[in-house]
């Protein structure tokens, strides 16, 4: 093994160890028998509630669970069912009842729910988590040839995203970036390398699809890499990639149909959140949260004054989900670099990574419009850190950082600056492992300074 391979496992198993820790430390505010469970919000209380109900009780419906009710709930025919969509928890069900079944009862929600959520965290987040490093060492070898450059990519693939902060807690966000990384992955040794295996289409359609139908946004990016691989191989992307997109894409869309009776996900229908104690329920007028709360001493509905009620003006909203209390740059400067990259790659015509850094641009074009314009809430996610909407789109950033740090093997000022950006990252990510569905670092000194008042 030499140097750069000891490296790559150095700051691999690093990573990896701290989730592991993590995980095992963490804690929620639901207890059972004493303990208190790895459960840290409303999100992925849904999930597991769907879980429990689904392997315990054959129902996707939430009405009865050993865990509080979650506000993340819509109501159907008469029963409570989770506004997530219900593969992820259906699969996970699956989990569930194997480690059920092998430990012969003792790993169950009744007997030891903290280490079920624990192992089922970890198989989803910190295994994929792991891979992805592996690949990502790899890849960087093709991306760039310089050795402090690539060190530092695969440092900031490894502590510098929200990715792992939120390895910790079940949710669909590192799920669909993981998903959206080996489709990438796949599809750089085909466009770039002239692969034409088989498994490379069925992995990237496979998991391409999969990133889709738990971020539905990432939708985008598989509508993308159809079309360009159908522009480059059109035979083997019909045969290999899209039976294998189907997959996770018929699966979303039956699972979704035993809970709602239609192929629509829950949260579409506007009246499964009319119900008392909504807390998701829309005014018919100003189209913000009311929560179904009325003022005793006015009579006059109550608008949330927290996170998930405020609407500010697009400029002020998109200024913050890039530079402010939320930003990209501001929480995670290590993107800039990547921005950098990813305009220098553009320019040049020749390069091998063109087309990959013209996705990157559009796609988060596309996506930071659709949410500044048409998501019809502007909560930056609500209380979470980092803008977790374009958690998927890391990968694609992570493929343009080498390119931003070509001046870095020359100057040393260009170092020390990449260095800086590293570390404002890293404490962004180690700030976050507390608990990552709280507010960010720089959201909570704002609240401080006065700036802001949710």
């Amino acid at each position: 093994m030499n140097d750069r391979d000891q490296r790559d496992l150095l700051i691999i198993l690093l990573a990896a160890g701290a989730v592991l820790g993590w995980t095992l430390i963490a804690r929620g505010d639901i207890s059972r028998d004493g303990a208190f469970l790895p459960i840290l919000s409303v999100n992925d209380l849904s999930r597991w509630a769907t879980v429990y109900s689904l392997a315990e009780r054959g129902t996707y419906d939430i009405d009865e669970t050993p865990f509080p009710m979650t506000i993340d709930r819509v109501r159907l025919n008469g029963h409570f069912y989770s506004s997530k969509p219900p593969l992820l928890p259906t699969l996970l069900a699956g989990e569930y009842l194997a480690l059920k079944t092998l430990s012969f009862g003792r790993l169950s929600f009744a007997r030891n729910a903290g280490a079920v959520i624990r192992i089922i965290v970890l198989t989803v987040n910190l295994v994929p988590f792991m891979v992805f490093l592996v690949l990502f060492a790899r890849l960087l070898d093709k991306l760039t040839s310089d050795h402090w450059a690539r060190t530092y990519s695969l440092a900031a693939g490894a502590f510098g995203t929200y990715l792992t902060a939120f390895n910790i807690t079940l949710n669909n966000h590192t799920i669909a970036a993981y998903s959206a990384f080996f489709a990438l992955y796949a599809a750089y040794r085909i466009w770039c390398e002239g692969q034409t295996s088989a498994r490379l289409f069925a992995v990237c359609g496979f998991f391409a699809a999969f990133g889709a139908v738990n971020e539905f946004p990432a939708t985008s990016l598989l509508g993308v890499l159809l079309a360009g691989l159908l522009w480059k191989h059109r035979r083997r992307t019909l045969v290999y990639f899209l039976p294998l997109a189907l997959i996770p894409i018929a699966a979303h869309f039956w699972t979704n149909f035993k809970v709602t009776g239609s192929l629509a996900p829950a949260y579409a229908s506007k009246e499964a959140y009319d119900f008392p104690g909504s807390y998701w329920k829309l005014h018919p007028v100003t189209r913000r949260l009311v929560s179904s709360r009325i003022d005793p001493a006015t009579g006059q509905v109550v608008f949330h004054d927290n996170i998930d009620g405020q609407y500010e003006p697009w400029p002020k909203y998109l200024f913050h989900m890039l530079a402010g209390h939320h930003g990209v740059f501001s929480l995670s400067p290590i993107f800039v670099f990547s921005a950098i990259g990813a305009a220098r790659l553009v320019r040049d015509r020749g390069h091998k990574l063109r087309a990959f850094a013209l996705i990157a641009i559009f796609l988060t074009l596309v996506i930071l419009t659709f949410y500044t314009f048409f998501a019809g809430q502007r909560n930056y996610g609500g209380a979470t850190s980092g803008l977790r909407w374009v958690f998927w789109l890391i990968p694609l950033w992570l493929f343009c950082l080498p390119a931003g740090l070509r001046q870095a093997a020359t100057s040393r000022r260009v170092r020390g600056w990449a260095l800086a950006c590293l570390f404002i990252s890293a404490m962004s990510v180690f700030y976050a492992t507390r608990n990552p569905w709280v507010r960010p670092w720089l959201h909570e000194w704002m609240v401080y300074m006065g700036w802001i008042k949710y």
